[in-house]
């Protein structure tokens, strides 16, 4: 439904009308929406992903080849939002209304509220233009360069995308455990003299921590989709920059399977955080109730 043509966009602008039609027709996209669809759906179930209009590659190369980069760039985003916002948020509880939760809620209103290609933006001017200790973009596969070349190159990316669930995932943390710090058998864990680190670690972390899962799950989700614009800014080959490339050139096959690979992300996301929330709660575990 928006303008353009793959058809025009392959031929060029001075292609005359009916050597696009031409094209349309031999592309199929003369053929009304629901006959597209179904003979692409018809395509997913004997194996057939689609032809990209414009890569001469197999759909499967093109996905998988793209794929790394950015799972890597989640992982690596979810870790650092994960290792910054358990410490901050159980801190902040246990410091309520002290100017430590007082800096540490600033902390993550401002990671919330900076977009990540401007926190980008930032890092890069800082840490590659100004300081020259990091990279300005790229990426360098882990196979062909090692691991340390590639989080040398994705650290920057992986800051800027995971300071806004860092900031998120510390309102969480905090709200959780300041829940579970005021139940009665953390104060009677107190009262018979258990030290405040086993407290924390064994009583209140773990009792907090499904609707912490819940948001490290919603978290991830937002990362794949987030990854584009942090892509782009990074100039890193991965799905969300093969999205963009994708909507400009209108090649829809492309952007149909990527569409599927990532609502099957999400699917198995939320399946491994189902499973998770019987590794920390019993309760919730088959034939336990």
């Amino acid at each position: 439904m928006i303008p353009g043509d793959p058809a025009r966009t392959m031929l060029g602008e001075l292609a005359t009308e009916e050597e696009v039609q031409a094209l349309r027709e031999q592309m199929g996209l003369n053929d009304a929406l629901p006959v597209q669809y179904v003979r692409w759906l018809g395509g997913l179930f004997t194996g057939n992903l689609g032809q990209s209009v414009f890569i001469n590659e197999p759909m499967s190369n093109i996905i998988f080849e793209h794929l790394g980069p950015t799972l890597l760039l989640t992982f690596y985003s979810l870790i650092f939002a994960v290792l910054i916002a358990l410490p901050l948020g159980i801190i902040a509880a246990k410091k309520r209304g002290s100017i430590a939760d007082q800096t540490i809620s600033t902390f993550s209103m401002i990671g919330i509220s900076i977009p990540s290609f401007l926190l980008g933006l930032f890092l890069v001017m800082i840490f590659a233009v100004k300081l020259r200790i990091l990279p300005v973009g790229g990426y360098k596969p882990i196979g062909e360069y090692g691991f340390a070349a590639n989080f040398k190159y994705m650290l920057l990316p992986s800051i800027a995308l995971g300071l806004m669930d860092a900031g998120l995932l510390i309102r969480m943390t905090r709200s959780s455990v300041l829940d579970v710090l005021d139940s009665d058998y953390v104060k009677m864990a107190r009262a018979k003299g258990v030290k405040e680190f086993f407290i924390i670690c064994k009583h209140s972390l773990r009792n907090a921590m499904l609707p912490i899962l819940t948001a490290i799950g919603q978290a991830m989700i937002g990362l794949l989709s987030g990854a584009a614009v942090v892509e782009s800014v990074f100039n890193i080959p991965g799905i969300g920059q093969l999205v963009v490339n994708s909507v400009n050139r209108r090649d829809y096959e492309v952007i149909q399977i990527i569409v599927l690979f990532t609502t099957l992300i999400n699917i198995l996301v939320c399946l491994i955080i189902d499973i998770l929330y019987g590794v920390f709660d019993p309760r919730v575990r088959v034939g336990k109730n």
